[in-house]
């Protein structure tokens, strides 16, 4: 029997903007709408795209992030450590594109939260809908390792050698822990208020385990074991702890997929992945619920040989980047293939990233189509008993 916290008919939380609150958001930008009013805007958005998500059936429903200006708010938003103002993108972010890595700010200070990251996101959504409920946050190692493009080296620390290189390197492990820490601590509440599942969301882990990704990061000056490793440390440590205080049903899964991805990123798996990267991340990581590509290019496919026994793997078969809807029948071919390597029950279907980074060709009818494909495709292996 399928484990209904196995969450198979999945998504990213992210959904696109309804127009009317697009209007919404600009007349209030421009002080012609009231805070208040925008509110029930925002409000009466979500409750809409609640009772979508509802009626297409889906394990667990979010608000779409319907509340951010950006993916990465809920810790700039809400984090002291980081500078009042972004800062022009460099060679990591370009690593993944504007469309995932929106804003970038350098790191000031140890990371320290000043309130509740997504505490009105998580009350709203508790007190919406009776269903499993899903939140996405970013990871602490993909925001620290964003911040490295802003950051500027101190004066005289060319010259300082091996003693600079020791304190950098110190700061960047404190502010590894503490932000895990951070966004740990926001887990256990979210789950407090009845919060089912969180994503982690790491696309630049994503992007560094292919074959392309670590080439032009290297090409870039930048060390992708170096970055995949510091990342991990930061994401591995959020777990710490983390299953004795919440509930035993209660889920929370590391996101590697990349789509929304500048071009060059979004098509880094189309060269394949790195087994020997991959195989050395998948060793340290701890997470037992991983969302993957699973294209219909088979090459660009993530290599599902190399998990460990009993990992959950989302696997990303609907592709938010263009508006062509999958053909059920292709999708199920594709994840019957899966099922060759990984236990069925072990598989969830999943678009492969979050339709708020989606091109416009995507619209809401699109939208709509892509996930009635990742239902119906789970609904073809689970049945009734989802």
């Amino acid at each position: 029997m399928a484990d209904d916290f196995k969450y198979h008919i999945d998504h990213h939380a992210g959904l696109l903007t309804p127009p009317a609150l697009a209007e919404a958001r600009a007349a209030h930008a421009a002080g012609t709408l009231g805070d208040a009013e925008f509110e029930v805007a925002e409000d009466q958005a979500i409750r809409e795209v609640l009772r979508a998500q509802r009626r297409l059936g889906l394990s667990s429903l979010g608000d779409g992030q319907l509340r951010r200006r950006n993916s990465l708010a809920p810790v700039y938003d809400h984090v002291d450590g980081f500078a009042a103002q972004p800062s022009a993108p460099g060679p990591i972010a370009g690593l993944v594109g504007p469309a995932l890595a929106p804003e970038i700010r350098a790191l000031t200070g140890t990371p320290k939260p000043n309130g509740r990251l997504v505490e009105n996101e998580a009350a709203f959504l508790a007190g919406a809908i009776d269903r499993s409920l899903l939140l996405a946050l970013p990871s602490p190692g993909y925001v620290l390792a964003l911040s490295r493009d802003a950051a500027a080296p101190p004066d005289g620390a060319s010259e300082a050698g091996a003693d600079a290189k020791t304190n950098a390197a110190e700061a960047s492990t404190e502010a590894a822990a503490a932000l895990a820490a951070v966004i740990r601590e926001e887990i256990v509440a979210v789950a407090q208020q009845g919060i089912a599942y969180v994503l982690l969301q790491n696309p630049l882990a994503g992007v560094l385990l292919t074959t392309d990704g670590r080439e032009r990061a290297q090409a870039a000056g930048v060390d992708p074991d170096e970055l995949l490793d510091a990342m991990l440390t930061a994401d591995a440590a959020v777990l710490e702890g983390l299953e004795a205080r919440t509930p035993e049903d209660f889920r929370v899964g590391l996101d590697l997929t990349t789509a929304g991805a500048a071009p060059g990123a979004q098509d880094a798996a189309g060269a394949g992945y790195d087994a020997s990267a991959v195989t050395a991340f998948l060793n340290r990581q701890p997470y037992i619920r991983l969302c993957v590509e699973y294209p219909k290019d088979e090459a660009a496919r993530f290599p599902l040989e190399l998990l460990k026994p009993g990992t959950v793997v989302s696997l990303g078969v609907v592709d938010v980047s263009n508006e062509e809807v999958e053909d059920v029948d292709d999708v199920v071919a594709r994840i019957d293939v899966a099922a060759e390597v990984v236990d069925i029950d072990d598989i969830a279907i999943s678009t492969n990233g979050t339709f708020a980074a989606a091109p416009a060709a995507v619209t809401e009818v699109v939208q709509h189509a892509k996930l009635q494909v990742v239902e119906m495709t789970a609904r073809y292996f689970w049945g009734n008993e989802l």
